[in-house]
């Protein structure tokens, strides 16, 4: 018998993993979501397969072993794959425009409360001056893609981020420390303890 749809706790982290790094793929009929993070946060990954894995086939994250580099025979990261389900399949609609990843306006506002910012904090966020100021590593989309997101953060949450360019290629989104006690008050609840070093210093 088919799953039900993710609840809404599940498809709102889902959402915050794939604005993050999470990647979707299509099968015959349906979207399945991949997850994967480097060696060093395992326990994350295992905390978001733990969450997902009643849509998931195996009965735990795999690693990828390169042959070859400086951590030949060692874990380079850890992964897991969902099946295909139409809650991804909704997810996809929000995100790819002919396959490809896209920013449009609505993800942060219609999609993402404070769970989902830390679930994005906790794949994407690193803290900076005095653990005060956040920065989100998005540069993976343009300039004008963060600026929607940036917008919208602040629109939602009351933060002024702004976008800043990164190592003069990139983009990405500075909160800067002004906004350290309203991040610390939303994010706190839902960090798991791995990660209690992104919550801002108050």
């Amino acid at each position: 018998m088919a799953l039900p749809a993710l609840p809404n706790k599940l498809m709102e982290i889902a959402i915050a993993m794939v604005l993050s790094d999470a990647g979707l793929f299509w099968t015959s009929k349906e979207v399945g979501m991949k997850i994967e993070q480097g060696y060093a946060q395992k326990a994350f990954v295992d905390h978001l397969f733990d969450l997902f894995k009643e849509y998931c086939f195996g009965i735990s994250p795999q690693a990828y072993i390169p042959n070859k580099g400086v951590r030949k025979g060692l874990p380079k990261s850890y992964w897991f794959k969902t099946f295909s389900h139409f809650s991804f399949t909704f997810i996809w609609n929000l995100f790819y425009v002919n396959g490809v990843k896209v920013i449009r306006p609505g993800i942060v506002k219609d999609h993402i409360n404070a769970l989902g910012l830390a679930y994005w904090i906790m794949s994407d966020g690193s803290l900076q001056k005095g653990h005060k100021e956040m920065i989100l590593h998005s540069q993976s989309f343009t300039k004008e893609e963060n600026v929607i997101l940036s917008n919208e953060l602040n629109e939602k949450f009351g933060f002024s981020s702004t976008v800043i360019p990164h190592k003069d290629i990139y983009w990405v989104i500075k909160l800067p420390s002004s906004d350290a006690v309203l991040l610390h008050k939303l994010i706190s609840p839902h960090m798991i303890p791995y990660f209690k070093y992104k919550v801002p210093v108050v």
